[in-house]
């Protein structure tokens, strides 16, 4: 069950829920407008839904998390672990640096943030084509624009670890571009790791436009891009084990 998170004007996070009964608690008061909170890397806001189930206290990055006390959905973008219990509820999709820069634009500010239906049929047939490509072949994707820009969110995902992707569908092709690895620095260090990781992986070694070291592919044909993005996603994981890098 897909939603879609809008930050301001037109700034959208699809994340997709995987707690049925969650789902079942929040469909029918939606969309909810709340006030946008942060805390280190994850954002929040209060969603007036009372909700019980296993809660825990680690998380992975791109969780999508209930936070009882403040009735809250929460996002965690990268590293950071919850205040307190969470109960897991699914995942974002699409490279999670896109909720850094919110945090770091909304610096304590007040912003509006809204939970609404994510409607397929309201973005372009190449984005919804693609999306459900990908959803056949294993993966979480839905269109979604950000800023007016459209493109495909995704993710891979399983128990303990998440790999987010984006598709941007042109008309001569496909470009599959990965979660950041790091953001680049143009040292001695950032150039041996982008030299050590073309070494071990199949993917283009590459770079978003925010700066980050990504991994990227580009399918010519629709039916190739289920294999670009396994790619990507498969030489992500490479890429984290400290032994593919080191080794």
């Amino acid at each position: 069950m897909y939603l879609k998170v809008v930050f301001g004007e037109g700034f959208e996070a699809p994340v997709v829920v995987t707690s049925n009964e969650f789902y079942e608690k929040i469909r029918g008061l939606l969309p909810i407008t709340s006030k946008l909170l942060t805390w280190k890397e994850e954002v929040y806001f209060e969603t007036g839904v009372d909700f019980m189930g296993d809660a825990a206290t680690r998380v992975t990055s791109g969780t999508l998390a209930y936070w009882p006390p403040g009735k809250a959905l929460c996002i965690f973008a990268w590293a950071n672990q919850p205040y307190g219990p969470v109960v897991h509820l699914g995942w974002l999709l699409g490279p999670k640096h896109y909720i850094l820069g919110i945090i770091e634009e909304h610096a304590g500010g007040e912003e509006e943030v809204r939970l609404e239906p994510l409607d397929p049929a309201a973005y372009p047939e190449p984005l919804r084509r693609a999306s459900e490509l990908l959803n056949g072949h294993g993966f979480y994707a839905a269109p979604r624009s950000w800023g007016g820009a459209e493109s495909v969110a995704g993710a891979f995902a399983r128990h303990n670890f998440r790999v987010g992707f984006e598709v941007f569908v042109e008309d001569y092709g496909f470009i599959v571009e990965s979660d950041p690895i790091y953001a680049r620095d143009f040292s001695p260090i950032d150039e041996a790791l982008q030299y050590r990781m073309k070494k071990v992986v199949k993917s283009r070694v590459d770079v978003n436009e925010e700066g980050y070291v990504i991994l990227s592919e580009f399918a010519a044909r629709e039916e190739a891009l289920p294999d670009a993005v396994k790619q990507v996603v498969h030489d992500y994981l490479k890429v984290v084990d400290i032994l593919s890098l080191t080794g």
